[in-house]
């Protein structure tokens, strides 16, 4: 009998997060009409590719137990930069390479700051938000940027290959990388170890700077990416064109916390929170719900799922 309540708590712990996502997805698709739809269904994964992939980056932060909270800034950032570059006739590929150059230059000296000064991650990538933000209305005027762009640019987030857009091939590549990256990769393992115990870490000899600083510079390389991709999706670029990914981001890295580990940012994870929160867009706004609605809902589904999986964590550690 205790064996079979072990098992229990065991298994809820492990996949309680993946069984709510499977819940939802039952609930519509017997509740709200056109949800199976496979075009909607597409659509759901369209519509959290960058979602997805700007979390992956923050993800490394939680891994090494650091906080970002630039990503939003510097993706906004990135795609105006990425977006005048063209618009000044650079070549889209060196364009990019260069903005992806500026925008982990962000998460890099946040992460000096943070490893080698002492300040909190939480300050320090305050601050370089606020001054991404600068840069922006400095390098904008606060106007949108709108003009003709190549066609080899417009595909990363408009193309498609056959049926499948290429911003869930991309997504697809990206969660692939992050997951061996982190889980089979001596530097991820070193990154993991970082986050689980930094001074236990740094008297094996590891030096757990270099891995804080890598960490932050991945998050700010995947929030410049996705700005980029942003403004590919649009062919345009707004000042404040990546600010509404900052709560879904929070919000899909913790809740992937939850998948498969115990308390640990995990690639894999933060994509099952990034289309639990997709899922939950899509079918309330095919229901007909409030957006207020939306938000309310993502929140108490959220906190009840991380709840009831510390919950039963804690469980499992008294046993």
């Amino acid at each position: 009998m205790i064996d079979k309540k072990f098992n229990f708590q065991q298994l809820m712990t492990k996949f309680g997060t993946l069984l709510a996502l499977a819940l939802i997805f039952i609930f519509f698709s017997v509740f709200v009409q056109g949800f199976v739809n496979p075009r909607n269904l597409i659509n759901i994964i369209r519509q959290i590719a960058l979602l997805t992939i700007i979390a992956e980056g923050f993800t490394m932060c939680l891994i090494v137990d650091e906080l970002d909270l630039s990503f939003a800034n510097v993706a906004s950032l990135t795609g105006v930069i990425v977006a005048g570059f063209i618009f000044s006739g650079m070549n889209p590929f060196l364009a990019i390479i260069i903005t992806l150059l500026i925008g982990g230059s962000f998460g890099f000296g946040a992460g000096l700051l943070v490893a080698k000064v002492g300040i909190p991650s939480l300050i320090t990538t305050l601050a370089t938000g606020i001054i991404a933000t600068g840069f922006i209305y400095a390098y904008t005027k606060g106007v949108s940027l709108y003009g003709e762009m190549p066609e080899s640019f417009l595909a990363l987030g408009r193309g498609s290959v056959g049926p499948i857009p290429s911003l869930v091939i991309i997504m697809a590549i990206i969660i692939i990388v992050a997951h061996l990256f982190v889980n089979n990769m001596k530097i991820g393992k070193y990154l993991q170890a970082t986050g689980s115990n930094k001074i236990a870490t740094k008297l094996a000899g590891i030096n757990t700077d270099k891995y804080i600083i890598i960490a932050l510079t991945l998050s700010s390389l995947g929030a410049a990416f996705t700005g980029i991709l942003l403004t590919s999706k649009l062919g345009a670029a707004n000042p404040e064109g990546a600010s509404g990914f900052m709560m879904d981001t929070f919000a899909a890295a913790l809740l992937g916390m939850t998948v498969l580990n115990k308390g640990r940012g995990n690639p894999f994870g933060t994509f099952i929170g990034a289309l639990m929160i997709g899922i939950l867009n899509n079918g309330m706004t095919l229901a007909g719900a409030p957006y207020y609605m939306q938000d309310i809902t993502k929140g108490a589904i959220i906190i009840l799922s991380v709840t009831i999986t510390s919950l039963q964590a804690k469980r499992l550690e008294a046993k």
